[in-house]
C-alpha cells in the first residue's frame, strides 16, 4: 500500500530506527521511544506464533476494525488503543533502546521464519482476529508506520 513503510525492507526499518534516540520527544501518546519500540516488539511477538492471543472484541466489532486496518487504505487512528493493552506504558523489558532495537530484529526474523514454516497459519490478532501473512504485513506495515511518524522517522 502506497504510503506506508514496508517492514518487508528490513533495510529501511533499522536505517529509521537507528536514527531513534532514547529521548526523542513524541508527536503523541505517552511512550518514550523505548516503549514504542518494546511495543512493536511485542505485537510482532503476537504475529510470529510466540504469543498467541484472544480477539477481545465481539466477532462483528472485530470485523469491522479488520475491515478499517486491512482493506482500506486507511492509517492507524491516533488514540486507538489495543483493549490488553493498559493506559500506561508498561514496564520497560530491556536494557536499554539498543537492545530493544535489536530484539524487533530478532522478532521480525522469527517472524519471517514462521510464515516459511507454517505458511497457511493465520495468528490471532487481538482486535481483528485471525491473520494470515498478508493480512500481518499490511497491518504491521501500517503500525510501524504509525509509531514512526510518532517518533518523527517516516
Amino acid at each position: 500500500m502506497e504510503g506506508f513503510l514496508d517492514i518487508l525492507n528490513r533495510q529501511d526499518i533499522f536505517r529509521r530506527l537507528n536514527e531513534l534516540k532514547s529521548d526523542t520527544v513524541p508527536a503523541f501518546g505517552r511512550m518514550s521511544a523505548q516503549h514504542m519500540v518494546e511495543h512493536l516488539v511485542f505485537i510482532v511477538s503476537i504475529s510470529n506464533g510466540k504469543l498467541p492471543h484472544k480477539v477481545f472484541y465481539s466477532d462483528e466489532k472485530a470485523a469491522k476494525i479488520k475491515a478499517y486496518t486491512i482493506h482500506s487504505d486507511k492509517e492507524i487512528i491516533v488514540g486507538f488503543r489495543a483493549p490488553m493493552l493498559p493506559d500506561r506504558p508498561l514496564p520497560l523489558l530491556f536494557s536499554d533502546l539498543d537492545e530493544a532495537i535489536d530484539q524487533l530484529r530478532a522478532e521480525l526474523s522469527d517472524f519471517d521464519q514462521f510464515f516459511m514454516n507454517y505458511p497457511e497459519a493465520s495468528p490471532t490478532n487481538p482486535t481483528m482476529g485471525p491473520l494470515n501473512f498478508d493480512e500481518w504485513i499490511i497491518f504491521h506495515n501500517k503500525h510501524f508506520t504509525h509509531h514512526f511518524k510518532q517518533f518523527h522517522l517516516s
